[in-house]
């Protein structure tokens, strides 16, 4: 996973006050730090392969401080003049945040009826009901990993900020109420908060970076920084001092959103540049030069006004041309949608939230627009219940058969094998099925775990005569010395657990699927240097090299299989690729029937398979190859079997279906 996913932010536009005296004092500068920030985020997301702005991403961190500074500032005068109310304060931000976002739910959703299959609808309500709810970062959370769907085939990713800054304001504000009663030192309080949700998010940067990325505890503390400030905004610099500041914080938060990338360890230590950068440029003040000059420029104040459902609009919009063009976005079509983004913002604004925001009827329009919001969250979770409407094809067979396939798990073991080795973290797998006395271990990647239906066939008709093991991690290469910086960080065990299982059960067959990392962040360890897997000759070199002493010690206790290349095609042979999507419908796509050559599908693994039989010739491993079973021995590769049934789950991952009944290559060792 990585990071390409998206920040949020909320919109507040009321005055600031201090700790003493409400000030009407409207800063137009915060406006314009919020067009920048917005525009950090947009313009990553719209032109990810120009790399212009690699860490724009940090635009939300900058808004988690705006938020933090301005809704605070009105707490702590509210409170402090005894004029607060959580009925109030809700009710204010109910009239501010649902309005867009309930327009923006119900387009997305009702669009999703037309261009998506029941599959991707079904996790389309999924996201409508979270987000409806404010816990979408506690869903993309819980799936987020190396077998989660691609961030941009879920338009509603991006609202996973917006519930982080909601969990923020159920707490904060009662946490502030109960310290004011009890007369406590609400400084004291504040940096002790900060620090200790800094803390979590430094901890947990080093252990687990998705929760890093979407737990609240471990983002609170950016929104803590902004509360700080607004806590003491009467700090008295000289001008001079002023506009130094001012130049420093923009140049912080222009540094990270140009020399950040998606693939770093963030929030971390890396966030403290964008949140300094922030609160630097609002203490600085509206008369600093950087605050005056470009931040409060009409241009910048305007688009900072719309900030809200520009960001609300903008990230759908690129999901739903990824998904219907089945790739990104050309650079045309990108400035159009940030064009389409800016005016379905202005429209919003004008026509849907300050309407709301302004009605003098405040208990109506409150009461409307979250009932709104929750009819529509009712509604995600029914689309999702009832697995996005599958009836909307039932004249179609072919997209019923489609559908079916999408929905196949790629990773999971059989209902007969016995899982006693699981970590949830890097999702590694050690299992074991059949009661034989002779013992064979199957180990690689999730292609060598998608083999598993095929052992539990045998096994249901009682022709499996062995104790099989399956020792996989996801993506993982299964060589010694292989080591990442990322979520697959975790891979580098799975092959000592296939040593010690071998030594241990006393294996007398071992099937391995090595699985090669041309990869950014992967290193490997070899003769006391690291080296860099991230495509070069010298990286594969000691890869192979790697492996070849791996499969010499295996071959002490065991004899040593080695799977050649799998067929596999992300496009050709992908169910979710066989449908064109157009504006106004789905359908087959018409190529979708073509046979796919094989010597195409073989030209992928020309220089892995060469070093796969230099490592068999030099340590007397045999080869295995799986391209007659899933393919035939003519020239081309069918993609479907049967009644016209997709053979793979995903164009890399056979079904379950087919692998029981077709994938034969391994039985001679297993009967």
């Amino acid at each position: 996973m990585i990071h390409t996913v998206v920040g949020g932010m909320l919109r507040d536009i009321a005055p600031p006050a201090s700790t003493t005296t409400i000030v009407h004092n409207y800063r137009p500068d915060i406006d314009g730090l919020r067009a920048v920030a917005v525009l950090l985020v947009v313009i990553f997301h719209a032109f990810p392969d120009e790399a212009w702005l690699p860490g724009g991403f940090v635009g939300v961190d900058v808004f988690f401080v705006i938020s933090g500074y301005l809704i605070s500032r009105i707490l702590f005068s509210e409170i402090e003049h005894h004029r607060f109310s959580l009925t109030s304060f809700y009710g204010r931000r109910v009239r501010r945040i649902f309005p867009a976002l309930a327009v923006c739910l119900a387009v997305v959703l009702a669009y999703g009826f037309v261009v998506l299959m029941p599959s991707q609808l079904a996790q389309l309500g999924r996201q409508v009901f979270f987000g409806a709810s404010f816990l979408s970062n506690f869903a993309l959370w819980s799936e987020s990993g190396y077998f989660d769907s691609a961030a941009t085939s879920k338009p509603l990713l991006h609202l996973w900020s917006l519930g982080i800054e909601e969990q923020f304001y159920i707490l904060w504000p009662a946490v502030l109420w109960v310290a004011f009663k009890l007369k406590a030192a609400i400084g004291r309080l504040i940096v002790g908060l900060l620090a200790a949700s800094f803390a979590i998010n430094i901890a947990l940067s080093l252990t687990d970076t998705s929760s890093d990325f979407y737990l609240p505890a471990s983002r609170f503390w950016e929104l803590l920084a902004g509360a700080a400030l607004a806590w003491r905004p009467d700090i008295n610099l000289k001008a001079g001092l002023k506009n130094v500041i001012s130049l420093a914080g923009i140049a912080a938060i222009l540094m990270s959103a140009r020399l950040f990338a998606s693939e770093m360890r963030f929030p971390g230590w890396l966030a403290l540049l964008p949140v300094v950068g922030s609160v630097a440029i609002i203490l600085a003040g509206s008369n600093a030069v950087v605050n005056k000059f470009i931040l409060s420029n009409r241009v910048a104040v305007s688009i900072g006004l719309i900030s809200y459902p520009l960001y609300l609009w903008h990230w759908p919009l690129i999901a739903f041309s990824y998904v219907i063009r089945g790739k990104p976005p050309t650079s045309l079509m990108a400035f159009g949608i940030v064009i389409t983004s800016l005016l379905l913002a202005w429209a919003t604004y004008r026509f849907i939230e300050r309407p709301v925001r302004l009605n003098p009827n405040r208990l109506r329009c409150t009461s409307i627009v979250a009932a709104c919001v929750a009819v529509l969250g009712a509604s995600g979770l029914t689309v999702w219940v009832i697995d996005g409407v599958p009836q909307r094809f039932h004249a179609s067979l072919d997209l019923e058969k489609m559908n079916a396939a999408t929905l196949d798990e790629t990773y999971a073991p059989t209902n007969g094998m016995h899982v006693f080795e699981y970590d949830r973290r890097g999702n590694s797998i050690v299992a074991q099925i059949g009661q034989g006395a002779r013992k064979v271990a199957l180990a690689g990647s999730s292609t060598m775990l998608q083999y598993g239906p095929r052992l539990q066939r045998l096994a249901d008709e009682g022709r499996l005569a062995v104790r099989a093991y399956f020792v996989t991690g996801p993506a993982c290469p299964l060589v010694p010395g292989v080591t990442a910086r990322d979520e697959f960080a975790n891979c580098a065990v799975v092959a000592n657990r296939l040593s010690e299982l071998v030594q241990r059960e006393r294996v007398q067959a071992v099937v391995i699927s090595p699985h090669y990392w041309p990869r950014k962040n992967a290193f490997i360890e070899r003769e006391g240097k690291s080296i860099p897997l991230d495509g070069g000759d010298e990286g594969r070199r000691a890869f192979y090299a790697n492996l070849e002493d791996y499969v010499r010690e295996l071959n002490r206790n065991a004899t040593v299989y080695l799977v050649l290349g799998a067929p596999q095609s992300p496009t050709a042979l992908n169910p979710q690729q066989m449908v064109t999507r157009g504006f106004t419908g789905i359908r087959i796509d018409p190529n979708a029937q073509k046979s796919v050559p094989i010597a195409d599908l073989r030209s992928i693994y020309d220089q892995h398979d060469a070093d796969l039989r230099a490592v068999a010739e030099r340590t007397g491993a045999k080869l295995l190859d799986p391209f007659p079973d899933v393919c035939g021995n003519g020239e081309t590769c069918a993609p479907f079997f049967g009644a016209h049934e997709p053979k793979f789950t995903d164009g890399v991952h056979l079904r379950p279906v087919f692998v029981r009944e077709h994938l034969h290559f391994l039985d001679f060792l297993l009967e």
